[in-house]
């Protein structure tokens, strides 16, 4: 006896083909397709995991933040000691001129003082940008050591919070210390520190 629509037999009395894959022990009928085209055990794509090695999002996203404004703060640190020094006779014109010039001392030290500060802010960003470098290719040291530099902008910020400025400069470090412990940023950089010799 057949089956009517196909001519092939119908299933032995009280068994009925297994619709998810899986035929009858003992029969011959081709396994049915998975439903809903899931994948089947051993296909492409069963069983897929995100593989841990992977740089999360967050660290990413941090090492962006710190390039992005530690090279404008590098920029506009050289444009201003360029500046002074192509004006320096000026500004100390200026800075005569003001009524409590007695308070502030010799003019020529205060510009001084300025392109020393000028500098040693254009070498901050400098470090700063290599250690978001290094901290996107799981240096842990580097991503403390960036934590650090982040906490020292946010609190200079601080103390001048009435410019918009500092206002976004507090937001950016803020934000860099954060992603650099959420998202799985800490998973990450400690399977780095238990398998030293994992490749990059």
């Amino acid at each position: 006896m057949t089956d009517s629509n196909d001519g092939t037999p119908p299933p032995p009395y009280g068994q009925v083909p297994n619709p998810y894959g899986q035929a009858p022990f003992g029969s011959s009928y081709p396994p049915a397709p998975a439903p809903y085209g899931q994948p089947g055990y051993g296909q492409p794509g069963y069983g897929a995991a995100v593989d841990p090695d992977k740089r999360p999002g967050t660290v990413t996203a941090a090492g962006i933040i710190t390039l992005v404004f530690a090279g404008l703060t590098l920029l506009i640190s050289i444009v201003g000691a360029i500046g002074l020094f192509a004006a320096k006779d000026d500004v100390v014109r200026e800075i005569r001129k003001e009524p409590t010039f007695d308070d502030i001392g010799n003019p020529d030290d205060v510009v001084t003082f300025l392109v020393v500060l000028v500098v040693v802010l254009a070498i901050w960003c400098v470090v700063a940008m290599v250690l978001a470098v290094l901290a996107m290719r799981r240096s842990n040291v580097a991503r403390i050591l960036l934590v650090i530099s982040s906490v020292v902008t946010a609190l200079l910020s601080l103390l001048a919070i009435t410019s918009l400025i500092s206002f976004v400069s507090l937001a950016a470090a803020v934000t860099v210390t954060v992603l650099l412990f959420v998202g799985g940023a800490s998973e990450w950089y400690a399977r780095k520190r238990a398998r030293p010799n994992l490749p990059v």
